[in-house]
């Protein structure tokens, strides 16, 4: 059996494998149809932490059930269903009272992580009837494929920051998450929401999202020119972000109401907290703070006990970390909250956001700005979303 897989860090090739078994009665074998790289898997390849060798990557899928356990009441054999990319362990006690989390980071991102992904000729899914979803009647496969990821993760952060009616909202990043995450805040009642990117590809499907009820307003951090207000302390924009200072002006110097963070570097938490409202305002964030370094940390991590007592405080002063901004922080009494989340997973919010998008009549696909035929073709794919050559890519899988 074909599959692309992770050789090793920053390595990835096409192998032949076994096929897999049925592990688990409440397990499936799935054949992929339709499936989408995406920069969680550049993540995995290039800056994540170690995985084992040969792991097949790919976690955005949509499948035909092959075979399925004598436990799996809810799926056909042949069926083609979205497929979660965030696939809780339900057997956890963590993961009942959670549905993400198994007590560990990133246990719910099981496919592509620490079990085979979505990449090969056919894959194994346990707690099929818990993290498979049913695609509505009637929905194109493509805009399925763009809600089991993009848009579970876009609706997480809007869900998050409890985006309301009449909320101002910004959104950092505009990628296709937080393109996902326009569309969600959206969708919950905001009025107005300021979306922050310079790709063209990315600017103009903002810009498409825009309604009279709720416009977006796209604000490119590269040409952005805006000025400190002058009511406003220096320190109040601890980055000198002028997109900070334009949200101000936007805001008649009070800031949104709520600010999705699903991109940036190092300081988009800084800046978030800056452009948010005193007493009020929530910083939801859904991005990937990694960095190239990540292994080398792990590394330095377990020869800690191995160091001097005064090599110790030196580290701890150079912990890798987010910077917040204190003035921002009310000196740490603003009445600002920060949330930092796993994409929400799993079939209830799966077939949650594939209701919501087939009632709203929006179709996500416009966020392929590539598409593929061929399992060949999946390198290609990957690289596009790695340099940045795509917003999101999809690559129909002909096995």
């Amino acid at each position: 059996m074909k599959a692309f897989v992770l050789e090793g860090r920053g390595k990835v090739s096409f192998i032949e494998k076994e096929e897999p078994k049925l592990l688990e009665e409440h397990g499936v074998l799935i054949t992929p149809v339709l499936v989408s790289p995406c920069t969680s898997d550049v993540h995995t390849i290039w800056q994540g932490s170690p995985k084992r060798k040969d792991l097949t990557l790919g976690h955005e899928c949509i499948g035909r059930i092959l075979k399925k356990g004598r436990e799996v009441k809810d799926f056909s054999e042949g069926e083609i269903v979205a497929i979660s990319a965030i696939t809780p362990d339900w057997g956890s006690p963590e993961v009942l009272e959670n549905e993400a989390h198994a007590g560990y980071p990133f246990s719910a991102h099981s496919l592509g992580k620490s079990i085979d992904g979505a990449f090969q000729e056919c894959f194994y899914l346990p707690h099929a009837d818990q993290n498979l979803g049913k695609i509505p009647k009637g929905m194109d496969l493509e805009d399925a494929l763009l809600s089991v990821d993009v848009l579970q993760t876009g609706f997480t952060a809007a869900e998050e920051a409890e985006v309301k009616e009449g909320d101002t909202v910004c959104v950092l990043g505009i990628g296709a998450i937080g393109l996902g995450a326009v569309f969600a805040a959206k969708l919950m009642g905001a009025k107005k929401i300021f979306a922050v990117g310079s790709r063209e590809d990315s600017k103009r499907l903002a810009e498409s999202l825009s309604s009279e009820s709720c416009p977006v307003v796209v604000l490119d951090y590269k040409t952005c020119k805006a000025t400190l207000p002058k009511d406003k302390h220096p320190l109040a924009n601890s980055t000198h972000s002028p997109i900070v200072n334009a949200i101000w002006e936007e805001t008649e110097g009070k800031g949104v109401d709520k600010v999705l963070i699903c991109g940036g570097d190092e300081y988009a938490l800084a800046q978030a907290l800056d452009m948010v409202k005193y007493g009020t305002g929530i910083v939801s964030n859904v991005a990937y703070f990694g960095s190239e370094e990540d292994v080398e940390a792990l590394e330095m991590a377990g020869q800690d006990m191995e160091l001097s007592l005064g090599e110790k405080k030196k580290r701890k002063k150079a912990i890798d970390g987010l910077l917040l901004p204190k003035f921002s922080l009310g000196k740490g009494m603003a009445g600002k909250t920060l949330r930092f989340s796993l994409s929400k997973g799993g079939r209830k919010h799966l077939e949650w956001v594939l209701e919501k998008v087939q009632e709203s009549g929006f179709h996500p696909s416009i966020f392929l700005t590539k598409r593929y035929h061929g399992m060949d073709k999946i390198p290609d794919a990957l690289y596009d979303m790695k340099e940045r050559r795509a917003i999101k890519v999809a690559v129909y899988m002909e096995i």
